[in-house]
Formats: structure tokens, sequence, C-alpha cells
């Protein structure tokens, strides 16, 4: 699973938007997995999942995210890091959500490389730990 299951967290967590998942296959490329609009704003998400800091983007979502951001557009990537505990470490699942301005740089850079304000939130200890009044208020603060 690449997104973490985060599309099925995101619709349970988040009931008062209105969601469309999106599935392009064969339409374009880079186009996120998912939309959504609450309270009259509408934005965009690709959901990603990691073990350690990289953010898997492919090169057309990239693009893709570039250009609808360039365009006046408010998209996100929510970045899952689940993490199982190791010798010396505790494990994690956390969510990240990066503005998409910055999603050259999480490519490149990975989660501990991202620039200050890059970071709309991010959240620790798992799906109902994580605030979601926050991270509603992140998707569609203007």
């Amino acid at each position: 699973m690449t997104d973490g299951d985060l599309r099925s967290i995101f619709r349970r967590r988040l009931p008062r938007a209105d969601w469309l998942s999106v599935e392009t296959g064969l339409t374009e490329q880079g186009v996120p997995d998912m939309n959504g609009c609450l309270g009259g704003v509408e934005f965009w998400i690709e959901n990603k999942t990691t073990h350690g800091w990289t953010v898997p983007l492919r090169p057309a979502q990239v693009g893709w995210i570039l250009r609808r951001y360039r365009s006046g557009g408010r998209v996100f990537i929510a970045v899952r890091r689940q993490a199982p505990p190791a010798k010396r470490t505790a494990g994690a699942d956390e969510l990240w959500l990066i503005r998409g301005a910055y999603a050259a740089i999480a490519k490149r850079d990975g989660l501990r490389g991202l620039p200050m304000g890059s970071v709309a939130g991010a959240w620790k200890n798992g799906p109902a730990k994580w605030a979601w009044a926050e991270v509603e208020a992140a998707l569609t603060k203007t």
C-alpha cells in the first residue's frame, strides 16, 4: 500500500468534507489521490507512506502538484511515516502535511530536508491521536 491507508483515514476523520477519490491511470499522470472541498475551500491531497524519511513522489506527481500550485490551487502531500520500534528508537506513526509548493524539495531531500514553512502540520501517535481539527484547519486555511 503506497498511501498508508490515508485515503480512508481522511474520509473517516473529516466526514464533513466532500471527497473525490481520483484514479486517472490513462487520462493524465501525476494527478493527486484525493480532491476535497470543505467550507468553500477546495484542495488536493497526494497520499504517501514511508518507513524512513523519504517522500516517494514520482516526477509526474511533482510536476502536476507544482503546476497546480502555480495556478493558484491548494495542493498538499500527506505522508504517513510508520516506523516499527527498534533497539534504540521508539516506533512512529506520524502524519506530515506538506505544502505543494515544496513537492520537489520533499522528493529530493525527504522529510528531514524540508525547509521551515513547508510543513502545514505534523502529528504523532497514530490516526486516533492526530489532531483532526488542526488537519482540517491546515487544509482549509486561506
